[in-house]
């Protein structure tokens, strides 16, 4: 995060005709930025909280061998599942966020404090796995999957169905995640009002998340619905954990209230562009890279942008064929391929990556 604007310095000194206009500015910003290897900068912090997060949930079970032999195969798949995948981005906004508005790394562990949000995260994740039935996740079989499975290997006869029994325990899961979450900001070390105020950022983050899920969900009974609907669904279900990353950061940061609203507000539109490239990605994307099948947004009936700009601006025709196609229990390759022409005769992926490039363009004004 320093780099950059030490570069910036050392070449405004060198040569004072970088500054001479803004769109001499802007083009050497570019340029800065360009030079930049992110891919380095993510690994170095997703190496530094696997092991906080490691430590955090080893702390937390020391005391798990009175759950009996079931609780530990619990927990040991509740740590693959954390060992196993996940890019880390939000906590590295957390890092980010505070070292931008200069927070005193002696002051308390930023990486402990930074797996909240995380651990929200994932949280949410094995609950959507659940409700949108998806088998895979980051490659590999869904929590809810792998105990499915390990009731059928029983084969005893109990009230609880295999289907149900994975579904339970993917619930446990991903409540689990929550109190872990918590904790983290407790013992981060941060000076107990800081440490209060992002753990109020935590809980807004936390609301926000579970009302945009509600709204992705009762959308889905009606056939059609409105661009604000879907953003305002977006800015709470995918924006809310990005803008509260970049909040905690800041608070914890010691940053000016100035500071940390340009923080949101530039995530806000980050969180925006995010959202709908993963839903074109849930159509268009391949499913090796992706590490889950396509089509589930197709199978769930969610109100993406692409839906909703079909049909509203798709002939009569290709109207009356998403909803045929939408809410299927199955979709086929050739259904796939049909709404993937759909969506680009309609003009809807070309609007949605247009969309992308706005919220780009606006977060970096």
């Amino acid at each position: 995060l320093h780099y950059p604007l030490r570069r910036q310095r050392q070449m405004c000194i060198r040569d004072s005709s970088l500054i001479q206009t803004e769109k001499t500015k802007e083009k050497n910003f570019k340029l800065l930025v360009a030079e930049m290897d992110i891919k380095p900068i993510l690994l170095d912090n997703l190496i530094k909280v696997q092991a906080e997060l490691q430590d955090l949930i080893n702390d937390s079970q020391t005391k798990k061998e009175k759950l009996g032999a079931f609780g530990e195969v619990f927990y040991k798949e509740f740590n693959n599942y954390f060992i196993e995948g996940g890019k880390r981005i939000r906590p590295f906004l957390v890092r980010a966020a505070f070292n931008a508005v200069g927070g005193n790394p002696n002051e308390g562990n930023i990486t402990r404090a930074s797996l909240a949000i995380e651990l929200l995260h994932n949280g949410s994740l094995l609950h959507d796995d659940v409700i949108d039935h998806d088998e895979t996740r980051r490659g590999k079989p869904s929590f809810h999957v792998i105990f499915r499975e390990l009731h059928k290997k029983k084969s005893i006869k109990v009230a609880m169905q295999a289907e149900d029994f994975g579904n339970a325990m993917a619930i446990f899961a991903g409540d689990v995640c929550f109190p872990y979450a918590i904790r983290s900001i407790i013992t981060s070390g941060f000076p107990a009002e800081s440490c209060n105020k992002a753990l109020y950022a935590f809980t807004q983050g936390f609301q926000e998340v579970i009302d945009g899920v509600i709204i992705e969900t009762g959308i889905t009974l009606n056939e059609t619905s409105s661009e604000e609907e879907y953003l305002r669904m977006i800015e709470l279900k995918t924006g809310a954990l990005i803008k509260r990353a970049v909040e905690i950061g800041g608070i914890l940061g010691g940053g000016s209230e100035s500071q940390i609203n340009s923080l949101i507000s530039y995530c806000s539109y980050i969180g925006r562009a995010f959202q709908i490239q993963d839903d074109i990605l849930g159509v268009f994307g391949n499913p090796l890279e992706l590490g889950k099948p396509v089509g589930g947004d197709i199978r769930e009936a969610k109100q993406t942008i692409l839906r909703i700009y079909a049909m509203e601006h798709g002939t009569k025709e290709q109207a009356s064929r998403l909803v045929e196609l939408m809410g299927k229990d199955s979709i086929l390759t050739d259904e796939l391929e049909e709404v993937r022409a759909i969506y680009q005769t309609s003009g809807a992926l070309d609007y949605a990556n247009k969309l992308i490039t706005e919220a780009n363009q606006k977060a970096i004004e």
